[in-house]
């Protein structure tokens, strides 16, 4: 009796890998050119490599450049704030 279920499982696994619904239905269908493909890939790669640098180029600022761009941006704020205040 330990066999049994052994046995049983063999036959699924025979049984699910002849069935003829998982064998290849014909040749390979051509849909068309590769190239907008791999001009998806060229982007997303390009994307990575911009990200990449401005994270490295961020992590290499030193402290004075962190300083001016937040005094930078203190004020374009602050003129921002005057010009709709004004309108």
């Amino acid at each position: 009796m330990a066999g049994t279920p052994k046995a049983a499982i063999a036959a699924l696994v025979a049984l699910a890998l002849s069935s003829s619904d998982l064998m290849a239905q014909g040749p390979p269908v051509e849909t068309g050119s590769h190239l907008p493909v791999a001009m998806w890939f060229v982007g997303a790669g390009l994307l990575a490599l911009a990200i990449i640098y401005g994270i490295m180029r961020n992590k290499r600022r030193t402290l004075a450049e962190k300083r001016i761009t937040e005094q930078a941006t203190t004020a374009l704020y602050a003129e921002e704030e005057r010009e709709r205040k004004q309108s």
